[in-house]
Parts: C-alpha cells; sequence; structure tokens
C-alpha cells in the first residue's frame, strides 16, 4: 500500500496534495490497524470500542480515527479517581471525549460545549448512537470565551476538529467556508454549572484551539478556578506558563508534557490541593 501511495504520488506535482494523500490514504488505514488491535470493531464505518462506545468515522475518516485513538487508545484523558463527579467538556469537538468520560460510573454529569455546528452535528450523531450514555451527556452548541459575542469564523470542512474562535488556522483551500459562531461568557457559564452541583467534585477537560488562554483567564478574573478540583487540558499556539501560572496560583499540583514544541502545542494535568 504505502509503495502504491508513493508512487502515486510521484505524478502529483504540489507537496501540499502530496502529503494531503499519504495522511488519508496511509494513515487512515495505520489507524483503522491500530484500533482494531486494541480490541474495536469496524462495521459499515461505525467503530465500536471494547468499552461499547459507538463512533461514526464515516465524516473524515482519518480525524474521527485520530481522535479516537487519542482518546481511547492512548487514553489521553484517562484518570482515575473513587469519588463521583461532574464533568465540564470545553471543546465537545465530535463527542468522543464526552462518551469516554460518560463510561466512568462516577462521573454522573456532563456539561459540553462545541462553537461551530457543522463539528456540534458531528457530535449529535455520535451521542445518538450512544443513547446509555449520552443521558449523562448536556451538549451545547456554543462556545466559552472573555465575553458574550457573535463571530463569522472561516470553517474547514475537512479538519473539523482543529477550528478555533480565536487562532486563523485555516491555510486555503476549497472546503473553506464561512461559519457564524455564538460565545458566551465562561464565567457566566462555569458559575451556572458549580451552582446547580454545588458540594460536587468538579473536572474540566479543556481541548478548544487556543481559547483555553482567555477562558482560564476568565475564570481567575471572577474566582472560579478554585472551584474546580481537577484540570485535563490540551493547549495550543503558546507556550503555557501563563496557564500553569493561574493553576499553581490557585492551589493545583500540575504536570506538563510537550507534544510540539514548534506549534507550542501539549498537555496539563492538574489537581488541586486540599487546603491545610
Amino acid at each position: 500500500m504505502k509503495m502504491l501511495v508513493n508512487l502515486l504520488c510521484c505524478f502529483v506535482p504540489s507537496k501540499k496534495a502530496r502529503k494531503e494523500i499519504k495522511r488519508k490514504l496511509i494513515g487512515t488505514k495505520s489507524r483503522r490497524k491500530r484500533l482494531l488491535a486494541h480490541g474495536c470493531k469496524i462495521e459499515d464505518e461505525i467503530v465500536t470500542t471494547p468499552e461499547g462506545v459507538k463512533i461514526d468515522i464515516s465524516n473524515v475518516p482519518h480525524e474521527a480515527l485520530g481522535i479516537t485513538k487519542e482518546v481511547f487508545l492512548y487514553n489521553d484523558y484517562g484518570i482515575s479517581f473513587g469519588c463521583d463527579a461532574v464533568l465540564i467538556d470545553i471543546g465537545l469537538n465530535r463527542g468522543i471525549a464526552s462518551l469516554f468520560f460518560a463510561t466512568y460510573p462516577n462521573i454522573k454529569k456532563i456539561y459540553s460545549f462545541e462553537p461551530f455546528k457543522p463539528t456540534f452535528d458531528l457530535a449529535r450523531r455520535n451521542l445518538e448512537l450512544n443513547p446509555h450514555l449520552s443521558e449523562k451527556i448536556h451538549a451545547f452548541n456554543f462556545g466559552l470565551g472573555k465575553a458574550a459575542t457573535t463571530l463569522e469564523l472561516p470553517y474547514m470542512t475537512k479538519a473539523t476538529g482543529g477550528m478555533s474562535t480565536t487562532h486563523d488556522v485555516c491555510t486555503g483551500g476549497k472546503d473553506i467556508r464561512k461559519e457564524t459562531v455564538v460565545i458566551k461568557d465562561a464565567a457566566k457559564e462555569i458559575t451556572s454549572i458549580l451552582e446547580e452541583n454545588e458540594n460536587q467534585r468538579i473536572i474540566v477537560k479543556c481541548d478548544c484551539e487556543g481559547a483555553e488562554f482567555e477562558i482560564f483567564e476568565r475564570l481567575n478574573d471572577e474566582g472560579l478556578v478554585g472551584g474546580i478540583d481537577i484540570v485535563l487540558m490540551e493547549y495550543h499556539f503558546n507556550k503555557p506558563d501563563g496557564l500553569v501560572s493561574i493553576l499553581t496560583k490557585n492551589g493545583f499540583a500540575l504536570s506538563t508534557r510537550v507534544l510540539s514544541k514548534k506549534m507550542s502545542t501539549g498537555y496539563i494535568y492538574a489537581v488541586r490541593m486540599p487546603e491545610k
């Protein structure tokens, strides 16, 4: 397969186009193979994980398979804890991480936010495939930010999971279109969740392509970071120093893991330490 793809690329003049062909043809096959080896089943473009979670991979398969691999095979958000908790998923994307967390018996409720309507529709499809899990999930088609606003943003239909409300990530191409995106005040929305779930442990999973910086700055300004117990975050486009400072000043112990120095991307795993 690899040899045939390389031969095909010899007739493609654009370096960018060659890279895209290899990613789709070789990368997709590799991701399928790894998930099958992990114990997943793939039938009619639906992946069923060993946990019984069903995921539609018919739309942009290499991306859907990649997210499934990161969440269920690489266990990027896997944590162990013994008490009941509520999870806030900032960056619902296709709903794969929210469904993963819904498999935890002691996560009782999940609030998920996705600003881009086409991506939200992909998530809704996956939630519909898993009614026994999605009953835990309250999914909202708007994003969080430093203030309430409505934006007109570019959207790439072939990179649904990489869209940002704070950075221009579109690199050109015929698949770019404009989307109207609603952003709501992060402090107001999180305050409502904290009040509704008083005395509950709060976990925040945050993967929102750069908006994490303004979201946590806003939460910090309103004194809300101390109401969170665990943060599982992927940061983008900037060094994590500001986020690390906010979390440590609010009593969190944390570790960071760099994914790409060039892209300033990585993970922050943080737990708030009990006061003496």
